[in-house]
């Protein structure tokens, strides 16, 4: 591992940032979990308490209907998985008092369900086993301050607080470092960015002489945006000089 603080980039992948979990919170967007505690694969409360969201505990669908009289989640989790069975009723009554609140359905792995799951009222129905990564990820494209700083040019749809980009339908997550260069890009677009000003804004440093990190971090985000990063069509190299943010049209 190396001492130089730049360099240093190559080597650690960077989690999200602490400010998304601060927003999550103050947001007051609380999510309704119907979950009974069991086996830590089967339960998904630590996970998103860990993630920074609020998250208020239930266990069964009975009382998940009794506290939405007295406030409305910004999203609902039915984990029937961890009830033992299908959820399709109880998913059902949940639609039924909160129409414009977002659930996600999930499932237990042999789908004990009377219910389709391809007809589920659900906005999002899961099938376990699953990972809380994906499970988060589908919690952050429903909830609305998801969506708040979402910056979209050309086909290129990026989440600077999520660390995640969108092409055409294809998300990837990023690190820190490659979501601030990827977010200059965006706004920026047509300009010609010179080497030092981009070190200067995501290293703070003056220092040009040696760029291998920004060339790697390049890298990374045509990966994450381009069709094929070996010919890449939205950053492009600028000979002598730094890089070009093309938007392009959707491919």
């Amino acid at each position: 591992m190396t001492n130089d603080p730049i360099l240093r980039d190559f080597y650690l992948c960077v989690p999200a940032p602490t400010d998304y979990n601060v927003h999550m919170k103050s947001a007051g967007e609380t999510i309704l979990l119907v979950e009974r505690p069991g086996k830590p694969d089967q339960t998904f409360d630590t996970a998103l308490h860990t993630k920074g969201f609020t998250v208020e505990a239930v266990s069964t669908g009975t009382v998940a209907l009794a506290r939405l009289h007295t406030a409305r989640p910004a999203l609902i989790i039915l984990n029937a998985a961890s009830l033992g069975s299908s959820g399709a009723r109880i998913c059902r009554q949940l639609r039924q008092q909160s129409q414009d609140v977002p659930i996600i359905h999930i499932l237990p792995s042999d789908k004990q369900n009377d219910d389709d799951p391809e007809n589920s009222v659900a906005d999002v129905t899961l099938t376990m086993p699953f990972t809380a990564r994906k499970l988060i990820n589908r919690i952050k494209r429903l909830l609305p301050s998801a969506h708040h700083d979402v910056i979209q040019v050309g086909p290129i749809r990026l989440a600077p607080a999520a660390q995640t980009v969108e092409v055409d339908g294809r998300e990837r997550r990023l690190t820190a470092k490659t979501t601030s260069l990827l977010e200059i890009f965006l706004k920026h677009p047509g300009q010609v960015l010179e080497r030092g000003f981009l070190m200067r804004q995501i290293w703070n440093t003056d220092y040009v002489g040696d760029t291998r990190t920004l060339d790697v971090h390049v890298r990374w985000v045509r990966e994450a945006v381009e069709v094929d990063p070996h010919s890449p069509r939205h950053i492009v190299t600028v000979r002598g000089l730094g890089y070009r943010f093309d938007p392009g049209n959707k491919i």
